[in-house]
């Protein structure tokens, strides 16, 4: 007959045994229904239990306690406060080490004599209204993900190749996000270049590139003879980019030229611009850089560089890019002063109501064309990067679909292909030939769904008949 000691050790088996089956059924239930980031969170406190269950085996904090396996509610909270106290150094550490060591955050813009700079940082010409959004709603639809905001293959793509152009022509190439390649016969034009893996940083921990069935690397491109930065954001300023084309000219916002001289560029090589401001460039290049509704900061300092677009002429033609930003009324005024253009690449994705006026919803998009009075809309900012809780085809699908309804031209060219401005617009809907997201088997099989139920069921079963036979110590 087992005595007491047998009799514990089995039941407390069964215990832990049950709640580890409850616990992995339950993160599977949460898998099933789309909720998988919260897995995420349950990770991290199953963690911060077991460090604690380890930390109580040791003596800190047990002067007044003889069983050290079973802390005091004083104890215990004695433990968690601690593990918490220094993981929230760790993070504040980590944070100060990336802001005041880390090459990627550049370098320590100064303040500028500008009407657009004031209190020690850039502002925009009209004040954002953050009330639209709720951010805790936001924060919450981040913790249900269906699948939809990443491409559930690889994206089909273009190889890039350059094409024989005429003396009046000018070519484009969109390689996803907001990366453009405008060339005329004698200029080559880089706009807000983004290209391999590592380029969102500090956000090692968030979104990566989707996958394209082409490759596109620097060095596969013509030598670039001017690159136009429209802010200092990660995901538009690459710090590797910058220094693979050191020998190109840049034109940037006001304040940008800081990070660029961090990272080895010529002051000689740089020339800033305010809004409104414009520079002759080249014998077929003019630009004028002008304002868009967003913000800017890689560190702690927020909006101490300037964030705007670009009016553009090159070899004749008219074009215009919007940078990022939300939907405002200077398009009109931009427009009248520079258009018409003949096509505008302007920011469709990565918007949420809660930062409805830094970030254009499709419809805005499209109106915003149709205020800067151009003949074709190139929808930008999309395709790349998971940024919002929108889907990933979505801008393409709406702008395309709101362009129909108000008759205004929208061109969807595959990403890596170029084709000629002036020529038939590309209107490929080729975001429709990605393969339809298919649930994997653990999400969509009914058994896997019984079996799950049932084991919860078992693992309740199993601690509370623990919880009923275990006899007193």
């Amino acid at each position: 007959m087992e005595n007491k000691k047998e009799a514990w050790d089995r039941n407390s088996s069964m215990q832990v045994g049950g709640k580890v089956l409850f616990l992995l059924c339950g993160m599977l239930w949460l898998y099933r229904h789309d909720l998988n980031p919260v897995n995420s969170i349950v990770a991290v406190v199953l963690f911060f239990r077991l460090a604690a269950y380890g930390v109580a085996k040791t003596s800190l904090y047990s002067k007044k306690e003889l069983e050290r396996s079973s802390p005091s509610l004083a104890r215990r909270a004695k433990i968690y406060s601690t593990l918490i106290a220094l993981s929230i150094v760790f993070l504040l550490l980590s944070t100060a080490a990336y802001v005041f060591f880390s090459e990627q955050v550049g370098g320590n813009p100064g303040s500028y004599d500008s009407e657009n700079f004031y209190d020690g940082a850039f502002h925009n010409l009209k004040q954002p209204d953050d009330s639209g959004g709720s951010f805790f709603g936001t924060m919450a639809g981040y913790m249900i993900d269906d699948g939809s905001r990443t491409p559930s293959s690889v994206l089909p793509t273009i190889e890039f190749e350059p094409i024989e152009m005429n003396d009046d022509d000018v070519s484009i190439t969109w390689f996803g996000h907001s990366s453009l390649l405008i060339q005329s016969p004698n200029t080559s034009v880089l706009i807000d270049p983004v290209f391999g893996e590592d380029n969102t940083d500090p956000l090692f921990l968030g979104p990566k590139p989707f996958d394209y069935e082409h490759t596109y690397e620097l060095e596969d491109l013509p030598e670039i003879d001017v690159v136009l930065i429209s802010h200092d954001h990660y995901d538009h300023l690459d710090m590797d980019a910058v220094k693979h084309l050191s020998t190109s000219q840049f034109l940037v916002p006001l304040g940008v030229e800081a990070h660029l001289i961090e990272w080895g560029i010529p002051s000689t090589s740089i020339q800033e611009f305010d809004w409104y401001q414009e520079g002759d460039i080249t014998d077929d290049l003019s630009v004028v850089f002008t304002p868009s509704q967003h913000f800017s900061g890689r560190g702690i300092n927020p909006d101490n560089t300037l964030w705007g677009s670009w009016a553009i002429y090159l070899n004749g033609h008219d074009l215009f890019f919007s940078g990022d930003g939300g939907y405002s009324d200077e398009f009109v005024e931009i427009g009248q002063r520079y258009g018409p253009f003949e096509i505008a690449f302007i920011e469709a994705g990565q918007y949420d109501e809660a930062w409805a006026d830094v970030h254009m919803f499709p419809d805005q998009t499209v109106q915003a064309a149709i205020d800067l009075n151009t003949a074709t809309l190139l929808p930008i900012h999309n395709t790349k990067f998971v940024l919002a809780l929108h889907g990933w085809d979505e801008p393409l699908e709406d702008v395309t679909a709101e362009g129909e309804k108000r008759n205004q031209s929208v061109t969807t060219p595959m990403i890596g292909q170029t084709f000629l401005l002036g020529e038939d617009m590309p209107k490929h809907t080729w975001w429709r030939n990605v393969s339809v997201y298919e649930p994997p088997f653990l999400k969509r099989s009914p058994i896997v769904g019984i079996a799950m139920y049932a084991s919860m069921i078992l693992a309740v079963v199993m601690v509370r008949t623990a919880s009923i036979t275990t006899p007193a110590r």
